[in-house]
């Protein structure tokens, strides 16, 4: 079914989502490569001679807005051309090609001439492309097997019904180019905040031989401190004249500069705080800057049905965004998908915190297991080929993914809490994923393995519950979470992807469902955090995605379920019962 939301007719039709794409690595002078590209889709891997086709990038082919709308088949290549034309004034200078998100395996070709290939659809890739002339030709081969049990693909598949997705292929987040005078740069930074240290960290990586340059750190467009990267390419700024931590309810970022004496600029922002877990009257509760906290959440998948896994805008994003922020939610957990590098800007901005998944593959998912698993005590090895990595490629392929994933999303201050395996699916030798993790970033959470075959690591005992009530019971070994719940159907006619509606509770008016919500949170979520101290409840979900009709607000973003102040007080209601709880353990503790 074609369906459209507001977003897609004030969009820019030449120029979609223009923007600089990473706001937390951006440099001033660049050129969007969004818009029409020649397209043409072979059986062959080699580019064709002739493309007659137009697509519109970054919107994969399958998407209404891409102007191609067609399934794209696992021998199928598609070919991407463009002519681009560069400015007199970098003529000649250093041009670095950024891609941030190509499904699933790509070469990219310049004047005819193959400069880079890559495998895995959600991580950016770049290249040099030197020295510039006033014209080259871009080509981009893709090959997409979306039920690869090789690479990530989240909810994508070939046969879309109920929790599984129409897929997405090609390139479907945004190409730019940057211009650069030299060969060496500042390639990357990880920058870490010490919260008891009041510290912003910085340890660098050059391209080419080594060049100086200068940190600026501002807060509100005021200097507050500055650094240099000596050879060793590590830094640290004292912030304690002027520190601001960032939490849920301040917003605090700091801008940071880059500046080399040959004019390269480089921006970036960061927010300090300190996420973790601490024992009280033997129980662990969830802390945020020192403080109790606890996550209501909303799962998001970030689908939309003009676009798929492309927000039609940046408006589109933060459409959602408030909206949860209206309903009185803190978190969102961004759902086995990796998101544009603006929709986390716009978390950090509003002070949501972010549950981030990795993305889930493998062999298909066995529906037996999905179906099953929530009801019986089935105890199946994270070694079982049941649970979908069969082959060591595999495997490698997950944890360079998972290793890219951080390395992209490493700096970005509202993700508090990694995901490592949702519900079994591709799960495989946790203890060893887990611990390489760890070691990847020790600077937030860990929810090994959400919803079920739990292997007792990890920061929370994380479960999910659908179709029955709430009841839980503290381990006292980890946190208590409650990833996924909920789920519930309210058909709203003319705004669904179609007839079929998939739930995991069904009410025929909007009315009965604001009363389902009022008692599932107010009497069960709100049980749990009394007797099993529950920390993070995620409520499934905030859009209706196709045929999965449990969102707050319909798929084509028109019409809103629910009664946003009541549940905003009820939410409301759950955060002042956790503090009264801990407030009650600490009390108890002392004593």
């Amino acid at each position: 079914m074609s369906m459209k939301t507001p977003y897609s007719d004030s969009m820019d039709k030449n120029h979609p989502l223009a923007a600089h794409p990473d706001p937390y690595w951006e440099r001033m002078d660049f050129l969007s490569l969004n818009g029409l590209w020649d397209f043409q889709i072979t059986k062959e891997k080699d580019n064709p001679d002739e493309y007659t086709e137009k697509i519109l990038v970054p919107f994969s082919p399958e998407t209404p807005l891409s102007g191609i709308q067609r399934h794209i088949g696992k021998t199928d290549y598609l070919h991407y051309r463009k002519v681009v034309s560069i400015d007199d004034k970098y003529v000649g200078k250093v041009g670095l090609l950024r891609f941030m998100a190509v499904d699933q395996e790509c070469d990219v070709y310049i004047d005819g001439e193959k400069k880079l290939s890559h495998k895995g659809g959600y991580s950016s890739f770049s290249l040099c492309v030197c020295p510039l002339k006033k014209e080259f030709v871009l080509e981009v081969s893709v090959h997409d097997d979306t039920s690869s049990s090789v690479f990530a693909r989240g909810k994508q598949s070939n046969e879309a019904k109920g929790i599984w997705y129409t897929p997405t292929s090609g390139i479907y987040q945004e190409v730019y180019l940057e211009f650069l005078d030299s060969l060496n740069y500042l390639e990357s930074c990880s920058i870490h905040g010490d919260f008891d240290r009041k510290k912003l960290i910085f340890d660098g990586k050059m391209h080419g031989n080594f060049f100086p340059y200068k940190i600026s750190v501002f807060f509100k467009d005021k200097l507050v401190g500055e650094s240099f990267f000596d050879s060793s390419l590590h830094a640290e700024i004292d912030l304690s004249s002027s520190f601001h931590p960032w939490s849920n309810k301040e917003a605090n970022l700091y801008k940071i500069l880059f500046t080399s004496k040959n004019g390269d600029e480089i921006s970036s922002h960061y927010g300090i705080r300190k996420i973790e877990r601490r024992k009280v009257n033997g129980f662990y509760y969830l802390f945020l800057n020192n403080e109790p906290l606890y996550l209501s959440g909303l799962l998001d998948q970030g689908y939309y049905p003009d676009g798929g896994l492309t927000p039609p805008s940046i408006d589109a994003m933060r459409g959602d965004i408030l909206l949860a922020k209206k309903c009185g939610f803190n978190s969102l957990r961004k759902h086995i998908k990796i998101e544009l590098r603006r929709w986390y800007y716009l978390c950090d901005q509003e002070g949501i915190i972010v549950i981030q998944d990795f993305v889930n593959g493998g062999a298909k998912y066995s529906e037996l297991l999905i179906n099953l698993a929530p009801f019986l005590p089935l105890k199946i090895s994270d070694k079982n080929p049941i649970l979908g990595r069969r082959s060591q490629e595999s495997k490698d392929q997950f944890l360079r993914e998972m290793e890219e994933t951080v390395h992209d999303l490493g700096n970005i201050p509202s993700i508090c809490i990694w995901t490592l395996f949702n519900e079994g699916w591709g799960q495989f030798d946790t203890k060893k994923c887990y611990a390489l993790l760890q070691e990847l970033d020790s600077s937030r959470l860990i929810d090994a393995t959400s919803g079920w075959y739990d292997k007792k690591i990890g920061d929370f005992h994380s479960r999910h519950i659908y179709f029955r009530p709430v009841h839980l019971f503290n381990h006292k070994k980890r946190l208590m979470s409650l990833s996924e719940f909920g789920g519930y159907v309210a058909y709203v006619e003319n705004h669904s992807w179609s007839r079929k509606s998939f739930g995991y509770k069904n009410y025929s008016t909007l009315e009965n469902l604001n009363e389902g919500l009022a008692h599932l949170f107010k009497k069960e979520v709100r049980r749990a955090i009394k007797h099993a101290r529950l920390c993070l409840s995620v409520y499934t979900q905030l859009t209706d995605v196709e045929e999965e009709v449990n969102g707050l607000i319909t798929y084509d973003r028109e019409v809103v379920k629910v009664d946003t102040d009541r549940l905003r007080k009820i939410n409301e209601e759950l955060y002042e019962e956790y503090q009264s709880i801990y407030q009650k353990d600490k009390k108890s503790e002392k004593n």
